[in-house]
């Protein structure tokens, strides 16, 4: 939801707050744009699209009760502006506080390009008069002019089948000096666009436009900005208005509008308003034609909730399509539990893509809002107005808090200021709003790597909500999970370009916890489907790239962005000769850091440690972390190695740099983080060709690379044999990992969403077509 605040208009800085505080002693209000049930037949989008077998009309509001909505909101007078029409004004004209209205369209003949125009003040012979000009704006005006009728220009930047450019608003400036800025049914950045090029008109500017295009100088010396809510449902009227120095009669506020004495006041347009009119214009059209005929859209899902929905007011049937939603996503995710619940929830596509359908008239419009805020994009860049800000980042991941790689690695990221590299990254977290989370989890997909942990589940219109308010330029999107997905789809949806971040074999993954060879193969389906629609990927290693192309990912471009670490926390003078001690008795320490799971190859690790056990006792292994593999792995090795559980921080640091080799048997890690930490600390690793880890190391100068399971376990050996080759290369490490900071880490990242942001990205033109390849 767009909140009410200060903006600045055409006529200076205007705080609707306080308008609407001092309206009873010096100001008066009107909604100048408001629709009764007399304007024509339904161009609400998705109402049109539910394909109910009948015509529905543009709106179902009664004029007396359009009237007295306006009224009920606070406005001083009322006006009725129905397309092409003054039937509905007319049954209103015993009020002594009733200004007539009509909204007429009219064409520019050189270029086919329209305009909506509010004219005021009409009576059935000015309203025969405007209908026989609209093929010709310029005679239309020619006519407002001589009746002195008072015009106002709707929506001015809104592009009607034809893209703006510089000479047609210019023109549009000529014709009409009151310009509605604030337009309750358009998005904020559309509205503010045309504030922007009002604010820089004066009489100079417009005898000078008036020499370029031959026009005589207008009748205005200055364009003054009005509002209107543009309703057509019957609950939003009045709630973006026009304010207007304190007037006693309709002649007088006419007179001020003349005067240009006008402000605007109130709320632009959002998803919800457009979504909840479509709603109650169809429940009401329902109610009146008869049910619908049969439809097999992604609506049609809500078609028989339509007339108990026309009842509701606009919040109220958020909550009832939002409840259903959630409710039908718990129940979909609910038998997810067990040892692979994100796998499982892939055969459960069905139940999820159901309740996704609930919200297909919040996508859809969200795409359309995002289709109106590029528009506004390009032309306020044609016309040389776009506002400067940093480069405004959202960057969405699926965090299990600091004990998940990937999140540790955005986690610290977060501690770097973008701005000092001319952006602004926004962290965006799902979870319990209480602890700080910016979106509030309605469900939690249970993770069995982590007990007791899960990762959160948003509601994908609370997502696109939030995109759309924070106005991202780009989306950065490092993980799959359910946050990362509703992003994406928001992305696409809303025509954002998509960064994303390739952080984990998935498929690989899936195939080691499930053992089914099918399942890591569907799970590599999805993955990729997921990265193929960003416009470039980061990757933590060359391998890893070359690894996707030859697995056939259709990627545009991807983006070698390696790790960073933090070298103050991670250093070797965090070494601790009692730690040493107390850990291996003296003995020379093998340290590992990650996961204890059998996807990160502990097994063969644990194998290599008992064959050299066997024949030497000056070697102990110490494994700091958690997980599924623990209890098999120490029953396997008993006292002859340490088990640390989770460490954190400092002492986390320590424990890394006490060791004096680094083992890291995992042939599936993308990242390499642990690796990176060892080597800031002074400690030489031993790593595989395979994945991000050998690139984590400079082979032979700061640790050594295995091609197999047997040489894995020599250069283990050999390194233990060797305490000068592990002090030199443990020094060498150090200074390696010395240029590894996060610092870097970020201005690469900002330079490849930079790059994008300019980008054009067409929104997804069927919202479903955004929704259902998510999920399967």
């Amino acid at each position: 939801m767009l909140e009410t605040r200060p903006r600045a208009t055409p006529q200076g800085p205007i705080d609707p707050l306080r308008l609407t505080y001092e309206t009873g002693s010096r100001h008066s209000r009107i909604d100048l744009h408001l629709h009764s049930r007399a304007s024509g037949a339904a161009t609400n989008w998705w109402v049109k699209r539910l394909g109910l077998g009948f015509e529905t009309r543009e709106s179902y509001t009664e004029p007396t009760a359009a009237y007295e909505m306006v009224k009920a909101a606070g406005m001083d007078f009322a006006t009725l502006t129905d397309h092409e029409t003054i039937d509905g004004a007319l049954e209103l004209l015993d009020r002594p506080d009733f200004l007539v209205g009509e909204e007429v369209n009219a064409r520019f003949p050189e270029d086919g390009s329209s305009v909506d125009v509010l004219v005021y003040s009409v009576t059935p012979a000015h309203h025969h008069g405007l209908q026989a000009r609209r093929g010709d704006v310029y005679a239309l005006v020619d006519f407002v002019r001589e009746a002195g009728l008072v015009a106002v220009l709707a929506h001015p930047v809104f592009e009607t089948g034809v893209r703006l450019d510089k000479p047609m608003i210019e023109k549009r400036l000529l014709l009409f000096g009151l310009w509605e800025v604030i337009n309750g049914s358009r998005p904020a950045s559309q509205n503010a666009l045309a504030a922007r090029i009002a604010a820089g008109i004066d009489a100079s500017t417009l005898r000078q436009l008036a020499a370029i295009h031959g026009f005589p100088v207008p009748p205005h010396r200055r364009i003054a900005g009005t509002g209107g809510s543009d309703d057509h449902g019957g609950m939003d009227g009045g709630a973006t208005h026009t304010v207007v120095p304190k007037v006693e009669t309709v002649g007088e506020l006419l007179e001020a509008l003349a005067a240009g004495e006008a402000w605007p006041a109130g709320e632009d347009g959002h998803a919800d308003k457009m979504a909840h009119t479509g709603f109650k214009i169809a429940g009401l059209a329902f109610r009146e034609n008869g049910p619908p005929r049969a439809t097999e859209g992604p609506e049609s899902k809500l078609l028989d909730y339509l007339p108990l929905l026309a009842m509701f007011s606009g919040p109220q049937i958020r909550r009832a399509i939002a409840g259903r939603y959630e409710t039908r996503m718990a129940e979909s995710l609910a038998a997810t539990g067990g040892t692979a619940p994100l796998l499982k929830a892939l055969t459960r596509i069905g139940g999820l893509v159901e309740a996704h359908l609930f919200l297909a008239p919040y996508v859809g419009v969200h795409g359309y809002f995002g289709r109106e805020r590029q528009a506004a994009r390009r032309l306020g860049e044609t016309l040389g107005l776009t506002p400067e800000r940093p480069l405004r980042v959202g960057v969405f991941v699926d965090d299990l808090d600091e004990i998940h790689g990937v999140a540790t690695m955005y986690a610290n990221l977060q501690e770097i200021d973008g701005a000092a590299h001319g952006a602004e990254m926004q962290m965006v977290r799902c979870g319990d709003p209480e602890t700080g989370a910016d979106l509030r989890a309605i469900a939690t997909l249970p993770m069995p790597l982590y007990a007791g942990r899960g990762l959160g589940v948003p509601s994908l219109v609370d997502v696109l909500d939030l995109i759309a308010e924070r106005d991202y330029d780009v989306l950065h999107i490092p993980t799959p999970g359910p946050l990362g997905l509703s992003a994406m789809v928001a992305g696409l949806t809303l025509g954002i370009p998509l960064v994303g971040a390739y952080h984990t074999e998935f498929g690989r993954y899936a195939h080691v916890l499930s053992g089914d060879a099918m399942l890591g193969d569907l799970v590599e389906v999805f993955v990729r489907g997921f990265y193929e629609r960003c416009a470039v990927v980061a990757v933590p290693s060359a391998n890893t790239a070359d690894a996707l192309r030859g697995r056939g990912y259709q990627i545009d471009r991807l983006e070698v962005l390696r790790n960073g670490v933090d070298t103050d926390l991670f250093a070797p003078a965090r070494r601790d000769p009692v730690l040493h001690r107390r850990l291996g008795g003296g003995r020379t320490l093998l340290v590992y850091t990650g996961r204890i799971s059998v996807e990160k190859g502990l097994d063969r690790l644990a194998e290599h440690y008992q064959v050299l056990r066997a024949r030497r006792d000056d070697v102990h292994l110490v494994l700091v972390g958690d997980g599924p593999y623990r209890e098999a792995m120490a029953n396997l090795l008993g006292d002859t190695a340490t088990f640390t559980g989770f460490l954190r921080g400092e002492v986390l640091a320590r424990t890394v740099a006490s060791g004096d080799i680094f083992a890291f048997p995992s042939l599936t890690d993308t990242l390499g983080r642990a690796v990176i930490e060892a080597q800031a600390c002074g400690v030489p690793a031993v790593v595989f060709a395979t994945g991000g880890p050998r690139e984590c190391i400079l082979p032979g100068a700061t640790g050594l690379v295995a091609g197999n399971d047997a040489e894995f376990g020599r250069l283990l050996e050999s390194l233990l044999d060797d305490p000068d080759k592990r002090a030199e290369m443990g020094a060498a490490a150090s200074a390696f990992a010395s240029d590894l900071t996060w610092d870097r880490v970020m201005a690469g990242l900002v330079a490849l969403c930079r790059e994008v942001a300019g980008r054009t990205v067409a929104p997804v033109a069927d919202p479903l077509a955004a929704v259902v390849p998510a999920f399967v």
